[in-house]
């Protein structure tokens, strides 16, 4: 009989020990502040520098369009003054490298030569139209017969002095091959397109 107290005072020792064991594990379980999720870093120092580094801006009065073809290059002036927002779409789209492999999809030998970026949503801009003649070297963007807005996209060069009327965009001329312009034939490629700022 006093063997079975003792074996019993034994047991409950060890469940108190036991017990006391398993609580004060709980408490520190619960004083352990949770883990704070964090941001992983994906770019190094230098590359996070980089990206911090603003583009420079162009200033559009003096900015340079140049098209580098499979026939050579051609140098486009861009007339800021009077044509701002067409000059402004054409020089975001060179800049997005959206004429970069375009084609010259539209050749009329001795007249004109037309290129047009891939579209991927309808584009359209509105007219800025100017008292400048059509002459041999003029840039100007296209549209639709009778429409009232230009495409965003699709520009030619004047090979000749062209009777257009004011209705359409002329927003630059070429000052830098234009016996480039005069060999391209159709489906000739803009292998790339970037600006620089002039003089």
């Amino acid at each position: 009989m006093l063997q079975l107290q003792k074996h019993r005072s034994y047991l409950a020792v060890c469940c108190l020990i036991l017990t006391s064991f398993l609580l004060s594990s709980c408490q520190k379980e619960e004083e352990a502040p949770p883990p704070r999720p964090k941001v992983r870093s994906q770019r190094s120092g230098t590359e996070q520098a980089a990206v911090k580094k603003a583009e420079p801006k162009i200033d559009y009065n003096k900015a340079i369009a140049v098209l580098e073809t499979e026939k050579g290059t051609i140098e486009i002036d861009l007339l800021y003054d009077i044509a701002p927002k067409t000059v402004e779409n054409f020089a975001k789209k060179v800049k997005g490298r959206r004429y970069n492999d375009a084609k010259f999809y539209r050749v009329e030998p001795e007249l004109l030569i037309q290129a047009g970026a891939p579209v991927f949503q309808a584009e359209e801009l509105p007219i800025e139209g100017s008292d400048r003649k059509h002459i041999r070297g003029t840039v100007a963007m296209a549209k639709e017969p009778g429409a009232s807005v230009s495409s965003a996209t699709d520009f030619y060069i004047c090979l000749t002095e062209l009777a257009l009327d004011e209705e359409y965009s002329v927003f630059g001329k070429v000052i830098k091959g234009m016996s480039v312009a005069d060999k391209i034939v159709q489906d000739d490629k803009i292998t790339l397109a970037t600006l620089r700022t002039g003089n």
